[in-house]
């Protein structure tokens, strides 16, 4: 494979959403509303209560006693990296990457500069996220499985400005072989 060819999926993409989507359905029913980010709070929950108990207890969000414990969510987080480690295992597509095809095709930046927009463009979607009291991933999956009216403008909000972001990242559409 030349280093711009582009990859083909393994699962028609409709197919693969429908999966999706009974599996978050199947989760809502059994569990609750899903998300990730609020694994990151308890997190740094429990580091506070043994650094400075004391702040802890008077903080007022990571004194909730629904911030101090791991619940279902660290599940989650581990089933999403190892699932996806064994799906690409399985597939034979597993290599390490730090970089992608467009990313190399467009800005032509290194590795380093990749690393850092990646960190920088998740922890400003956790921040927002947790400024919110809410969770991105929560929000549009659990929110379309329960029907939430508040997801409707969330979504069209979410695709125009990745839609946005996209075109600021990558100005230029490359000529990628297919």
């Amino acid at each position: 494979m030349s280093e711009l060819e582009v990859r083909r999926a393994p699962l028609v993409w409709w197919i693969g959403g429908i999966l999706l989507g009974l599996t978050q359905i199947l989760a809502v029913a059994l569990e609750k509303p899903l998300g990730v980010s609020t694994q990151f709070v308890v997190a740094d929950s429990k580091v506070m209560h043994k650094v400075a108990p004391e702040y802890a207890q008077e903080h007022e969000l990571i004194s909730h006693e629904k911030y101090q414990k791991f619940g279902y969510g660290w599940w989650l987080d581990i089933g999403l990296i190892v699932g996806a480690f064994v799906a690409a295992v399985a597939i034979g597509r597993w290599r390490p990457r730090f970089t992608t095809v467009w990313w190399r095709a467009t800005l032509n930046r290194g590795i380093l500069s990749r690393l850092v927009t990646g960190f920088f463009g998740g922890f400003f979607i956790l921040l927002g996220a947790r400024i919110a009291h809410g969770c991105t991933s929560g929000q549009f999956a659990s929110g379309w499985a329960q029907l939430s009216l508040s997801v409707i403008p969330f979504t069209i909000a979410m695709f125009v400005f990745g839609v946005f972001t996209a075109h600021l990242v990558y100005p230029g559409v490359p000529k990628i072989e297919r």
